[in-house]
């Protein structure tokens, strides 16, 4: 009898210890709706009270309230960082002070507006604030950027799509440079530029920016005063329908140089039906100058992407009739020879080669991330790939670790009692 209560307890222990695993591997898996081991970020919000840094140990950044920035402050992002909001805010950053988030070619920085947020915008109408981006990615959400009077913005090496809100730029403190950046599927842009007293020159420049399946007019002046200029050149507009360049009706001084840009045609008559200037509307205070034009986009451009090409149908074989076959006058009976194993070739299929064929987006070497889906997994990635395609690698926890050796140095004690209990008895 004691034999046998003593089975029972141990059975009972192995399947605890099976258990103990099966748990701590589920949990552990990447895509298990189970709380997951890890990091999963850093919730932010509300007031910078110093210079902050944000880094890619504590990524994704989680806002839950509007960060604000007050003059004098700083923050700076790291390379790699994800930054997403929750949806119930509407506006990622206020500034006053200074945002820096340089990225590199292979770690960008992420901004995700979870469907509903815009980016970065200046506390009218004191603003003076300063945002400079290099290297990032910017998508899934309303207006990228809204400056008022004295604020400045820099936007270069960057990748903008799916943004559903025109963006605004009223009269930068110093020159600007939107510079070498892919727009996909977003809203225009609208800017204004002056030269008094407080500011410098006040020039913006728009070069070497794609342009792409964009929605409403791309570029719009609404004023630039005295000296002040709007340069826009060396860039490429595909796959757009529409006015793209425009200045503003009634204003007394809008005006832009949209000279050398790529168009996707040479014909003048098709350019003149995409810009909204004084040959449309008399109340437009200039005409717009798009000449001479460029023949094919500028080297220095991001390049669009090829379209997939849809596969063509295959046309289904008409098999041929076979005669009737005549009959031989006597049968064979010879039979056919066997194959041999040891020297008939076998019917082994050769394995093909799977190459990776993610095109690089502009001057960058990895491949674009199109931003899709705003859910944050413990990686600190945002999760834009589709889950099927990714291998579930199990992690075990410290604590899962210890329950293992607990289970199983409990068993190994009842088994060394067992044995024990056994020599007694013989």
């Amino acid at each position: 009898m004691r034999i046998h209560k003593q089975h029972k307890k141990e059975l009972l222990l192995v399947a605890l210890l099976l258990s103990s695993v099966f748990l701590i591997v589920q949990i552990n898996l990447p895509n298990n709706k189970i709380v997951a081991s890890g990091d999963v970020g850093t919730q932010v919000g509300g007031i910078l009270t110093s210079n902050t840094t944000w880094t890619t140990a504590n990524s994704p950044y989680i806002i839950t309230s509007t960060i604000q920035i007050p003059d004098n402050f700083n923050l700076t992002i790291r390379p790699g960082v994800t930054v997403t909001i929750q949806s119930s805010d509407t506006t990622m950053f206020l500034i006053n002070g200074v945002i820096k988030a340089h990225g590199n070619i292979t770690n960008k920085i992420i901004f995700d507006g979870n469907g509903n947020s815009n980016f970065f915008k200046t506390n009218h109408p004191v603003a003076k604030g300063f945002v400079d981006l290099d290297y990032c990615i910017i998508g899934n959400g309303q207006s990228a950027f809204w400056f008022d009077n004295t604020g400045s913005f820099n936007l270069t090496n960057s990748e903008l799509s799916n943004l559903s809100q025109s963006s605004y730029l009223w009269y930068p403190s110093q020159d600007t440079f939107i510079e070498y950046n892919s727009f996909t599927n977003t809203a225009g842009i609208k800017i204004g530029t002056d030269d008094f007293s407080s500011h410098s020159p006040g020039a913006v420049y728009i070069k070497y920016n794609l342009f792409n399946s964009n929605q409403g007019f791309i570029i719009n002046n609404y004023a630039s005063y005295g000296s002040s200029k709007m340069i826009v050149n060396n860039n490429s507009f595909t796959n757009t329908v529409g006015i793209i360049l425009e200045v503003e009706k009634t204003a007394t001084t809008a005006d832009l140089d949209a000279s050398q840009n790529y168009w996707g045609t040479i014909n003048t008559t098709i350019i003149d039906s995409m810009i909204y200037d004084k040959n449309d509307d008399v109340s437009c205070f200039s005409f717009i100058n798009y000449l001479p034009l460029l023949d094919a986009p500028d080297p220095e451009t991001p390049i669009a992407p090829t379209p997939t090409p849809s596969p063509k149908p295959t046309a289904t074989p008409i098999p041929t009739p076979t005669g009737t076959p005549e009959p031989t006058s006597a049968p064979t009976n010879t039979p056919d020879p066997s194959p041999n194993p040891l020297t008939s070739p076998t019917n082994t299929p050769t394995p093909t080669e799977t190459t990776d064929t993610s095109s690089a987006t502009g001057q960058t070497d990895n491949p674009t991330i199109t931003i899709s889906d705003p859910t944050v997994n413990p990686s600190g990635a945002l999760n834009n790939a589709d889950p099927s395609n990714r291998v579930a690698i199990p992690e075990f926890s410290l604590w899962g670790v210890v329950l293992i050796l607990f289970v199983a140095g409990s068993l190994s004690v009842v088994m060394l009692k067992r044995k024990k209990f056994k020599l007694t008895e013989e």
